[in-house]
């Protein structure tokens, strides 16, 4: 009798784990009476298989911390009956739920055995689901070739078994992996076959998967309309993660059609749901996603501070030294497969093939990051075309030092007149385009939406957000960030140039002679004399004059044959020179007269010099 329960609950978690994609309610039920069952008449192999159930329906459901709870109660028994098809399937389970979390060493190592005792143990079902997990993982791993080789290998393991459930699943791998190809075609081909199959054997949450998948290549195609069609239909499913990517697509692809309210409120809704799921990939797409909702509608503070968050969420869950350990178990798994002598000779290149990976992805990832924050910068800064006053009137030389830098310049008109802001903020790079950020977006809020226009009284302004948004108190071992600045108000109702600077003098050459304006030997930023109030210099113009305003990387940068600064004097005696010539060839001498004392020397800073003929 007993023996008659035993097979009585074996057939039952066999019919339970064939169904596992059904819906989790009714199946929820069905596990926990199965479980039940056999822990009444103290059942070990119906308990680990009820519980193996349970966490594959709850991970199904992405309720992933009873998953791992009903995956380690089922793990000793596994453990020592390694030769059941369960232990190959609970292996399985535990790498999907790694890879969700963003895990990929742990993933591969847990695929990799599944695959091997699958064909120990000659379960080919579980062998055709491993093939499909690896393709999946190399999928993430952009090593496409490989990705396509495990789905097909897969596919025709499925096929042989005539298992619909599994063939379309792997049809709808093979999709992913083309439309990463880019051969779009081919990949809603292999979508549409999966969808038929899924459909009309009613397998809801796997039609979910299938309908984000043509709504992905739908939007790689720029076919936007169709691909929020298919997007709206995947988030009403229900399966989280799936919902979560569906949802998130929709943000994208309203952001593309110009829908800008609904696109952010889908993509935040996103962010929330995947912090939810504690899903680093999913976090990390939502921070990228909005990264270039708010690029699109030219929000660059709120973009960069996206990317920011988007790159550190990346770095979590694929970084160097993730891909290197993958490398590592792909070469011991290699090793015990292949003849010894062949792999003896791919060994002698691993250890280089991995130092030039960890070079070559840092570097991959710091120039991702730099051209993100360079093309921002690019969108905000403005274009003295734009502006009436300027046009055709000015010059620019920007030469960072990287590929970003900390100086900036700045335009803003007025019905009254035209200020014009060049600045040099703390450090180069990144950290200096991070503080310009701040400056540009100080600015913008003083001036456009507060219609302060004096440069005085803008620089005083800009001082105190300065001050707040770096939380600076003036205590000892603080660091002295900030900013140093020079504004000019082109008054054309007074006829008039208003002039305050904070340590960036301005220069003005009228009939070959150069007069120099003094800035205030104070800083944008907290020093001891952060309530001193800053100056204002009123200057009539005359036609004829030239301005030049400037931050100080060209008179400090280091060359010529004794290796020293360039000078201030140098740089005045320069611009007397050329002073008199067209605007553009100006620039040309002065790039050309830069690149020639600094020779073969590394550029020592940022540099910016503007130029307007008055």
């Amino acid at each position: 009798m007993v023996h008659s329960r035993e097979t009585i609950l074996d057939k039952a978690n066999e019919l339970l784990w064939a169904d596992r994609f059904a819906g989790f309610d009714p199946l929820i039920k069905k596990a926990k009476r199965i479980l039940a069952n056999s822990e009444k008449i103290n059942y070990p192999k119906g308990i680990a298989c009820a519980k193996l159930n349970l966490a594959a329906i709850c991970f199904l459901n992405s309720e992933n911390d009873f998953a791992l709870k009903y995956i380690s109660d089922a793990t000793p028994w596994f453990k020592t009956n390694r030769q059941e098809k369960g232990y190959v399937r609970l292996l399985l389970l535990r790498g999907n739920i790694s890879e969700s979390f963003g895990h990929y060493a742990k993933t591969m190592k847990l695929w990799l055995d599944a695959y091997n005792l699958s064909r120990e143990i000659n379960d080919r079902e579980s062998e055709g689901e491993a093939c499909n997990q690896l393709g999946l993982l190399y999928l993430r791993l952009c090593n496409y070739p490989r990705s396509l080789e495990y789905f097909n290998k897969g596919l025709e393991i499925r096929k042989a078994l005539d298992d619909v459930h599994a063939i379309a699943s792997s049809l709808n791998r093979i999709g992913m992996a083309l439309r990463e190809m880019k051969k779009f075609d081919e990949s809603l081909e292999y979508y549409f076959r999966s969808l038929e199959i899924r459909k009309k054997y009613n397998h809801t949450s796997a039609v979910q998967w299938t309908l984000l998948g043509i709504a992905s290549t739908f939007e790689r195609m720029k076919k936007y309309r169709e691909a929020l069609d298919y997007y709206e239909q995947g988030t009403l499913g229900g399966d989280r993660r799936c919902m979560v990517q569906c949802i998130m697509g929709s943000g994208r692809v309203l952001s593309r059609l110009g829908d800008t309210s609904a696109a952010e409120e889908k993509l935040k809704k996103s962010l929330v749901l995947a912090n939810e799921l504690k899903s680093l990939s999913l976090i990390s797409d939502a921070h990228l996603a909005l990264a270039n909702h708010y690029e699109l509608i030219r929000q660059p503070a709120i973009a960069l501070k996206n990317f920011k968050k988007y790159l550190i969420a990346k770095e979590s869950f694929q970084s160097n030294e993730v891909k290197n350990r993958i490398s590592n178990i792909e070469v011991a798994h290699a090793i015990e497969k292949s003849e010894q002598e062949k792999e003896i000779f791919r060994l002698k290149h691993v250890d280089l093939k991995n130092a030039y990976d960890i070079i070559d992805e840092q570097n991959k990832d710091i120039k991702t990051s730099l051209n993100y924050a360079s093309r921002i910068r690019h969108v905000i800064l403005p274009d003295p075309d734009e502006i009436p006053g300027l046009k055709k009137r000015c010059f620019i030389l920007n030469m960072p030092k990287d590929v970003i830098g900390g100086d900036f310049y700045w335009f803003a008109s007025s019905g009254s007149g035209t200020v014009i802001v060049v600045a040099d903020c703390t450090g180069h790079g990144v950290p200096g385009a991070l503080m310009s950020m701040l400056g540009i977006s100080s600015l913008e809020e003083i001036i456009n939406n507060r219609k302060i226009y004096e440069p005085n009284l803008i620089l005083e302004e800009l001082r105190k957000k300065v001050i707040t948004a770096l939380r600076q108190k003036g205590e000892r071992y603080e660091t002295s960030d900030g900013m140093d600045i020079s504004i000019c108000f082109l008054d054309k109702d007074r006829n008039s140039i208003k002039f305050s600077g904070a340590r960036n003098n301005l220069y003005l050459i009228r009939n070959g002679e150069l007069t120099e304006f003094y800035a205030d030997r104070l800083p944008v930023g907290y020093s001891d004399e952060s309530e001193v109030r800053f100056t204002m210099q009123s200057i009539t113009p005359a036609r004829g004059d030239i301005i030049y305003m400037f931050t100080d990387g060209y008179a400090d940068q280091l060359g010529g044959r004794t290796h020293k600064r360039f000078r201030s004097q140098a740089f005045k005696s320069l611009l007397l020179k050329i002073h008199d010539k067209p605007l553009i060839l100006q620039k040309e001498k002065l790039e050309k007269e830069f690149l020639r004392w600094k020779g073969n020397n590394i550029q020592t800073d940022d540099v910016l010099v503007f130029g307007l003929r008055l």
